[in-house]
């Protein structure tokens, strides 16, 4: 009798374990599948960055421009990164998009000039600190000229699979890259 009792007082059990498991396995797949999407997002930005990057340096032998940055410049930039995200991504969403470009030249050396920052898109890309604080960065030419710095930031804002779970905002990813000038 005693074997009897206990066994209909352990009726239930499995279902709650079940349940108490699989609210943790769901959990746990919901989370491995937004850092999965915020890192497959994060390795197309950080590749995008860095060929921007190049471009906005290389564009005085591109286009023979000057070697401040404008904001015609800026806009081709801007075109070059949004139709490669279109190709690259499977819905890009352009509202969710940002850019900023940073240029720190110099007058002579040690001597810089206003930092350039231009913005793109719907998305506001917010760095750590601004481009004039990598000023350590730069380099003086054997022609005794300080060379010029550029940054390219790139934003996204990412669907918030586990933000919604936890009651949080996990969706702005995103990369920069900086370069030395010509």
């Amino acid at each position: 009798m005693n074997v009897r009792n206990l066994k209909s007082k352990q009726r239930g059990t499995f279902s709650i374990e079940f349940a108490i498991v699989g609210v943790f396995f769901s959990v746990l797949l919901a989370f491995s599948g937004d850092v999965i999407i915020k890192l497959s997002v994060k390795g197309k930005l950080d590749r995008l960055s860095y060929s921007l990057v190049n471009v906005v340096k290389e564009r005085t032998q591109l286009y023979g421009a000057e070697y401040e940055l404008d904001a015609k410049e800026v806009n081709d930039v801007n075109q070059l990164a949004v139709n490669s995200l279109k190709r690259t991504f499977g819905a890009f969403d352009e509202s969710k998009y940002g850019l900023l470009v940073e240029e720190l030249s110099f007058k002579s050396v040690g001597e810089p000039n206003p930092v350039i920052a231009l913005s793109r898109g719907s998305v506001s890309c917010h760095v750590g600190e601004s481009i004039d604080k990598l000023e350590h960065l730069t380099v003086v030419s054997n022609r005794g000229r300080e060379m010029p710095l550029y940054r390219v930031t790139l934003c996204y804002e990412t669907d918030n699979w586990i933000g919604d779970i936890l009651g949080t905002e996990f969706t702005h990813v995103m990369s920069d890259s900086v370069v030395i000038g010509r």
